[in-house]
């Protein structure tokens, strides 16, 4: 073999080794630079993902809170609505017991009277101001049947007016549409 041929492939092999090495070298700077920018995206990406968590956390908090006021105000009505139940039936009951016991008595006009029967109460009184009106008393077992209708119709105001007052807190509350 000729001299100048080693030399070459030895001049070739020293070039194949320099280059492979430049590449080497080139690429190892461009992998260094792409890991650096991967850490810089995944760095934030990691704060993004922060700020996420931390509103998230923060609307949560806001909605709970919202939440627990609103359930306040349903159990500060719903108290006031028992409450307020349980006056109007002791009162209710009370002003039956007195119609019963003849110490309250309930007064209608009346067009017309007839004799009062044997161990009633006096069926009319004259002397009104309109002489074609008299005035009469129920008995008291009328009287509190009657007034027990009247009780149950306040009940029954009472319950509306309690579901309106929640519809009205919820609304206020925003979790239902006006």
């Amino acid at each position: 073999m000729n001299g100048y041929f080693i030399t070459g492939i030895a001049a070739a092999l020293l070039g194949a080794a320099i280059g492979a090495g430049t590449v080497h070298k080139l690429d190892g700077v461009a992998l260094a630079q792409e890991r650096g920018a991967h850490a810089k995206d995944n760095a934030t990406h990691a704060n993004e993902i922060a700020q996420i968590n931390a509103d998230s956390a923060k609307a949560l908090s806001a909605a709970l809170a919202k939440q627990q006021a609103a359930e306040g105000q349903v159990a500060s009505i719903e108290t006031q609505f028992n409450t307020e139940v349980a006056n109007h039936a002791k009162d209710s009951l009370d002003y039956r017991a007195q119609l019963i016991a003849g110490t309250q008595r309930v007064r209608v006009r009346v067009a017309s009277c007839g004799p009062a029967t044997a161990g009633s109460e006096s069926a009319a009184t004259t002397g009104s101001a309109d002489a074609a009106t008299s005035v009469g008393y129920l008995d008291g077992q009328t009287a509190s049947s009657v007034f027990k209708v009247a009780a149950d119709d306040q009940a029954e105001i009472d319950k509306l007016s309690a579901l309106q007052a929640y519809v009205k807190s919820l609304q206020d509350q925003g979790f239902i549409g006006k």
